[in-house]
C-alpha cells in the first residue's frame, strides 16, 4: 500500500517535470510569443488524454500536438495576452494615483485580470474536447466561469498558491510551475465542465 502510494507520487512528479520542461522547450521554439499558447494547449491535451501516464508524454507526441495546435492556440493566446497586457498596464497606471476612487478602479482591474486568466484556462480545456468556432469556444468558456462562483474561487486559489510557491522557490519555473497550472485547471474546472457537457448532450 505504502509502496504503491510512493510509486504513484513518483509518477505524478515525473509527469509534471516532463510536461514543464517540454512546455519551456516548445515555448522557446516558438520564440516565446508564438510558442507559449500552443505549448500550454498541448499540456492540456496530453493531461486529458493520458492523465498521469508519463510514458505517453514524449517529444514526438508533444511536437505533433504542438504543430496541430499552432494556429488556433496562438489566436487564443494572443487575444488573451493582448487583453491582459492592456488591463495590466492600466492597473499599473491607476496604482500610481492616490484616492478611494482609484483604489476601487484598481480592484476592478485586478479582478478582471483574474477573470481573464480563468477564462483562458477554460478555453484551453474546451479546445481539447470540442471542435467548435472561436466565438462559440469563448462563449462556452465565459458561461462556465459564471456557472459556479465557488469553482471560480477554487481555480483562483490554486493559481495564487502556485504563484506564491514559485515566488519563494524560483526553481519551480523550470520544473513545475506551468505544468501545475495545467494540472490544477483541469482538476478545479472538472465539475463545471461535466455540467456543461451534460447540458450540451441534453440539447443535442
Amino acid at each position: 500500500m505504502v509502496s504503491s502510494g510512493i510509486q504513484r507520487l513518483f509518477y505524478v512528479a515525473w509527469m509534471i517535470i516532463k510536461l514543464n520542461l517540454y512546455f519551456i522547450l516548445f515555448t522557446l521554439m516558438g520564440g516565446v510569443i508564438f510558442g507559449a499558447g500552443p505549448a500550454f494547449q498541448v499540456m492540456t491535451d496530453l493531461l486529458m488524454e493520458h492523465g498521469i501516464d508519463y510514458q505517453q508524454i514524449t517529444f514526438k507526441r508533444f511536437m505533433s500536438h504542438w504543430k496541430a495546435n499552432f494556429k488556433r492556440s496562438n489566436v487564443h493566446f494572443l487575444i488573451f495576452a493582448g487583453i491582459s497586457f492592456f488591463l495590466g498596464y492600466n492597473l499599473y497606471l491607476s496604482a500610481q494615483i492616490q484616492g478611494m476612487l482609484w483604489l476601487v478602479i484598481d480592484f476592478i482591474l485586478a479582478f478582471v485580470l483574474f477573470l481573464i486568466a480563468v477564462l483562458y484556462l477554460y478555453v484551453t480545456q474546451y479546445e481539447t474536447k470540442y471542435e467548435i468556432s472561436h466565438f462559440n469556444l469563448f462563449k462556452l468558456a465565459f458561461i462556465s466561469v459564471f456557472l459556479n462562483f465557488g469553482a471560480f474561487l477554487k481555480v483562483l486559489f490554486g493559481l495564487v498558491s502556485i504563484f506564491v510557491l514559485t515566488w519563494f522557490f524560483k526553481g519551480l519555473l523550470l520544473f513545475a510551475t506551468f505544468a501545475l497550472i495545467a494540472v490544477w485547471s483541469g482538476f478545479a474546472t472538472k465539475d463545471n465542465r461535466f455540467m456543461v457537457a451534460g447540458k450540451l448532450a441534453q440539447h443535442g
